[in-house]
């Protein structure tokens, strides 16, 4: 009987300890914080400048009308033409070509510089173009084209040699250059 007893006051105190532990109804909110309130939308900022071009575009030159000097030590005649766009890296894995109204029958026709091989002699550098002669060419007009090496291997020039494209003539590489460019009507 002692057992029974102990069991009871045991479920006894359990039973007090359960119903004592319910939970109670809830209190009133407290107060918002600070650290979940959302701030105003500060002000939009102005439109920045457009960028210079890429690496991809193709750049042209003016027509330059050439001023040739004569090199007594080379027994020649020349002329530097300043060109900030060759780069090392156009040097590297672009192409620059050259172009000159025909010199011989005055039609104003393009062509390319290669053209006149033998006669007429142009080296590319690092921001120059050095064009020599025998003869005194002073008045024609010459322009550069730069095709950077991301533009040689588009899909448009990548069915072409480096001296494929150095052959073709101004007509044909403008209509290639506005296919891989996107672009229409380059001078």
């Amino acid at each position: 009987m002692k057992t029974l007893k102990l069991l009871l006051i045991g479920s006894l105190v359990i039973s007090t300890a359960i119903i004592s532990c319910s939970k109670g109804s809830a209190g009133p909110q407290g107060p918002a914080g600070t650290n979940g309130s959302s701030g105003t939308n500060g002000t939009n900022g102005t439109n920045g400048t457009n960028g210079t071009n890429g690496t991809d575009s193709v750049l042209y030159s003016a027509w330059d009308t050439l001023s040739f000097t004569f090199d007594s030590t080379a027994s020649q005649y020349t002329d530097t033409i300043q060109a900030s766009a060759i780069t090392q890296g156009i040097l590297d894995s672009g192409l620059v070509i050259g172009y000159v109204k025909d010199i011989y029958g005055n039609t104003g026709t393009t062509v390319d510089i290669m053209q006149y091989s033998g006669f007429i002699f142009v080296t590319y550098g690092l921001g120059t173009i050095n064009i020599s002669s025998g003869a005194d060419l002073s008045g024609i007009t010459f322009r550069y084209v730069v095709i950077p090496g991301a533009i040689l291997t588009s899909s448009t020039f990548n069915h072409y040699s480096k001296q494929q494209i150095k052959q073709m003539d101004y007509s044909t590489i403008t209509k290639l250059l506005d296919t891989a460019t996107g672009k229409s009507g380059t001078n």
